[in-house]
């Protein structure tokens, strides 16, 4: 028989786990009913998660994952903190958003989020190549000067499309424009339907640990836009936009 102790945990750490994967959609007391909760033991564990940093009130009656919770699950999946704020964005764009990070010189994805019903090529744990994407161009950009020119001598660089840099003079450029601006593009050279943009996510030292991007299908922003999103995208990251020196 659980001790009244136990009970209480099971029960926050249920409350926690259905808040997190609601984002913030459902009021606690509608929360509370689908996980068989009376409303005011709810309440109860709900004040003790936000004064523990678990939850953070998002408006009167709804929450979402607090500071303690995304480190917790950071520690586990890297980028997992970004994954609620990067479906919003998303769904505000009707787009796709995207964290990853740079393996043996090639993105590994480890978050993908939609906000469109039509479906990207993408997936959790793919890698892609560098070179062609946004997200490649901001980690090849934190690249230590000789560990970038070690890169470019890998080639081949393959077109994907008409649009493809595969020129290692004309990616090295690229690179430090990143570099300089701090946010990359794929403008159509993965696929010629695609514009991507991405930004670095940095760690309290500076060093660059992934990217965030906004992938959308079928259209290119124009300027403002674009300058909106990248606003918005580096403040998923952390503030992790500045030019990277």
């Amino acid at each position: 028989m659980a001790t009244p102790s136990a009970s209480t945990l099971s029960k926050g750490l249920r409350l926690l786990a259905a808040i997190v994967a609601d984002q913030g959609r459902s009021s606690l007391s509608d929360i509370a009913q689908s996980q068989g909760l009376p409303l005011a033991t709810a309440h109860r564990l709900a004040m003790t998660l936000e004064e523990e940093g678990f939850l953070t009130r998002l408006r009167k009656g709804h929450f979402i994952a607090g500071q303690a919770a995304a480190r917790l699950a950071d520690a586990v999946m890297p980028g997992a903190a970004m994954r609620g704020p990067l479906a919003r964005l998303a769904r505000q764009y009707g787009a796709f958003a995207h964290f990853g990070v740079l393996e043996d010189g090639m993105v590994t994805y480890l978050v993908k989020e939609h906000g469109v019903e039509a479906d990207l090529f993408t997936e959790e744990r793919m890698q892609l190549e560098a070179y062609c994407s946004a997200v490649g161009k901001v980690l090849l950009a934190a690249l230590p000067l000789e560990e970038l020119d070690a890169y470019l001598e890998c080639g081949p660089f393959v077109a994907l499309t008409q649009h493809t840099l595969t020129d290692p003079e004309a990616i090295r450029r690229e690179v430090e424009d990143v570099r300089q601006r701090g946010v990359g593009f794929d403008r159509r050279e993965i696929r010629d339907d695609l514009f991507c943009m991405a930004v670095p996510v940095t760690g309290e030292d500076g060093q660059v640990l992934g990217a965030v991007s906004l992938s959308l299908l079928g259209r290119v922003p124009d300027a403002a836009e674009q300058r909106r999103i990248i606003r918005q995208l580096r403040g998923v990251a952390g503030g992790g936009g500045n030019p990277m020196r």
